[in-house]
């Protein structure tokens, strides 16, 4: 009983991340209603409570969150080790956020922007706005590491054939939006542009945290339990 116990704690905690994840995007922008640069920005915004919120969740439930144990003849990490690294990193994309700079066309943040009246740890410096950057694409990489590696790690290979598609699909899509945007951080550097839209970021940090969230959901056993709901609501009971 203990065990079980056990089990569906862990059970509801990947549920949580994953719901979490799927619904931030969504979150900060219908709260705050306009589009902005990056999911960051609303920390500048009323949305921030959902931002703040939400990320911290996450890096409380990383840090609490105990997984598979190491295979030495294979693997270097844990998941205790990688859901804490990206548990720390996380709580850092909170404690320092992103510059307030190129909010986007949204007045309220540009104004506040501005007339630097930032709140909390708001700020405009390029030093912190680095380790933000840094510590969002660490948070975000170690998620697609869980999704592809971790996650896929069961002796029911294929039994678990299609919920290992996903969480590989979606560990990758994890990785290519960090790759993208990757690629056009490098590209203004050198003062060329990449960017399709002045919202790609927000775009493509919205496909990470829902791959993840996706991934997390079905580690969670959600389609088991939609499944359960349907059978329980809408099945037919045998005469």
């Amino acid at each position: 009983m203990e065990k079980k116990a056990i089990l569906n704690s862990y059970l509801r905690i990947r549920k949580l991340i994953g719901t979490l994840g799927i619904l931030l995007p969504i979150l900060v922008f219908s709260f705050h209603g306009d589009l902005l640069a990056s999911i960051s920005h609303y920390y500048y915004t009323e949305s921030a409570v959902f931002f703040i919120a939400i990320l911290s969740a996450f890096g409380f439930f990383l840090i609490s969150y105990r997984g598979y144990d190491k295979d030495p003849s294979r693997e270097m990490l844990s998941d205790n080790i990688i859901t804490n690294i990206s548990g720390f990193a996380v709580l850092i994309v909170v404690l320092i956020p992103t510059s307030c700079l190129e909010s986007g066309s949204d007045i309220i943040a540009s104004t506040i922007c501005d007339t630097e009246n930032h709140p909390m740890f708001g700020h405009n410096q390029s030093l912190w706005n680095a380790i933000h950057l840094v510590s969002a694409a660490i948070f975000l990489f170690t998620m697609g590491w869980m999704s592809i590696f971790r996650f896929t790690r069961t002796t029911n290979k294929e039994e678990k054939k299609f919920e290992n598609a996903v969480y590989i699909c979606c560990g990758y899509a994890v990785w290519a939006c960090i790759a993208i945007l990757l690629v056009q951080f490098v590209g203004e550097k050198f003062g060329v542009n990449l960017h399709l839209t002045k919202y790609d970021v927000f775009i493509l940090e919205t496909v990470s945290v829902g791959a993840f969230g996706l991934s997390w959901l079905i580690k969670g056993k959600a389609l088991e339990d939609i499944v359960a709901f349907n059978k329980a609501m809408f099945g037919v009971r045998k005469k």
